[in-house]
This record gives C-alpha cells, sequence and structure tokens, in this order.
C-alpha cells in the first residue's frame, strides 16, 4: 500500500509539473451514406410540408422547395463527385406529407427506373418567418440620481426557421435508405429583414450537415497536450 501511494504521489507531482498546451486537430468523420462518390444522384421532386394547426400558412414570395433544390444541387456540384442527372419536367410528388412520401416505393422506383439513378434525394422542406418583435424589460442608471431603474423597451427581430426532412432513396427498388432532420432557428435585429436572405443564411448554418450526408468530412476539435 505504501509503495502504491508513492506511486500515486509521483505520478501527481509530474502531472502537476507538466506544461499544458491547447492545440486543435482535424478529426475525420464519415458520411451517413457509404458511396463510392461517382453514383448517379437525381434531386427531388420536394414537397413543402403544410402548416400545421397553431401555424397560420405563410405566402412567401419565392418557392422553397425550388430554392433548395437548386442550392442543394450547387452545393453537391461543388463539393462531391457524384454525377448529378438534369430535373425531368412534369415530375409530380406523390404524396403531400413525407410519411406518405416514405411509402410511395413504386413510384420512386418508377423515378430510378425513367432517369437512370443509382440514389433519389426528395424530402420535404419548411421556412418560416417569425415576427419576433415585442417590449422586454432593461435596466438603466438614471444620470440624475444615479440610482437603477427598470424599463419596458421595444427590441424588433425576425426570427427564421427551416425544417428539413431529407429522405435518399434506392433508385433500383425505391426503398427508404436515410431519412435525416435537419433544422435552424436564426435571429436578426430587424423587423422586416429580407426573407429571401435569411432563408439562405440557414443553409449556410445547415451546409456542413448537408454535405455530411454524401462525402466524408472534417471537424476541428480541441485537445489538450501534456508537455514537460
Amino acid at each position: 500500500m505504501r509503495g502504491a501511494r508513492a506511486i500515486a504521489f509521483v505520478v501527481g507531482v509530474g502531472v502537476a509539473w507538466a506544461a499544458v498546451r491547447e492545440v486543435e486537430i482535424s478529426l475525420p468523420v464519415r458520411p451517413k451514406l457509404l458511396l463510392t462518390g461517382q453514383e448517379k444522384l437525381y434531386l427531388g421532386p420536394f414537397i413543402r410540408e403544410a402548416a400545421k394547426e397553431d401555424q397560420v400558412p405563410q405566402r412567401l414570395s419565392f418557392d422553397v422547395t425550388v430554392e433548395f433544390e437548386r442550392y442543394l444541387r450547387r452545393l453537391l456540384r461543388r463539393e462531391s463527385k457524384l454525377q448529378l442527372l438534369p430535373p425531368l419536367e412534369g415530375v409530380r410528388p406523390p404524396a403531400g406529407d413525407a410519411l406518405s412520401l416514405a411509402r410511395a416505393t413504386q413510384f420512386w422506383r418508377e423515378l430510378g427506373a425513367q432517369t437512370g439513378a443509382d440514389l433519389i434525394v426528395a424530402g420535404s422542406v419548411d421556412f418560416q418567418v417569425q415576427d419576433r418583435s415585442g417590449y422586454k424589460t432593461e435596466e438603466y442608471v438614471s444620470p440624475i440620481d444615479g440610482r437603477t431603474y427598470y424599463r419596458q423597451v421595444l427590441v424588433e427581430q425576425t426570427g427564421f426557421l427551416y425544417d428539413i426532412l431529407l429522405q435518399v432513396y434506392d433508385g433500383r427498388t425505391g426503398t427508404l435508405l436515410l431519412e435525416q432532420p435537419l433544422k435552424d432557428f436564426q435571429e436578426r435585429p430587424e423587423r422586416n429583414f429580407d426573407e429571401f436572405t435569411g432563408m439562405f443564411s440557414n443553409l449556410y448554418a445547415l451546409e456542413n450537415q448537408l454535405i455530411g450526408i454524401f462525402v466524408p468530412r472534417t471537424v476541428k476539435s480541441k485537445r489538450l497536450l501534456f508537455t514537460d
């Protein structure tokens, strides 16, 4: 027992005297899908989920599903070697909700045969613009008597909520291979912040997660390094 305590004491002293340095390392992260990188990919169709009972349907100046598909196509062209197939005209979603999309096996199988796609990327997209302006309590120091008071001030903010359910189907069998939810919420300190700009701000925040479905990526992490 005395020998064990002596060893523990020596180790403790050694750690105490050791210098500690923080280093940043890159860690490889495997993609959600194990691909060769040369697969033929067809994008769409995407649907916009209907507003929930406690939500008011929003009219936007652009089509969220169209803009999302364009963005995803550009992202995959830039970050991967996947073969992106051209979109077909007149292809309509087989259902209006994500659960029914996942059950439409025959539709995805026929779309895969028609396009020659190895994989089909589809799913549901929802984008909400929220007016989050309101009165908030803040404290201030009076320049007259130096005392601290509380007052109500109007804070103008706009919230942008992105809710995506990305689905990947096997182009040969039509079966669902992967279902990945992606969500992001951001606030801007303005009341009438441009909704189109807000949508792409959300997409940029989700970019690393989106590309991480298809290709390997690296993440930065900090570690403590003990040195003499």
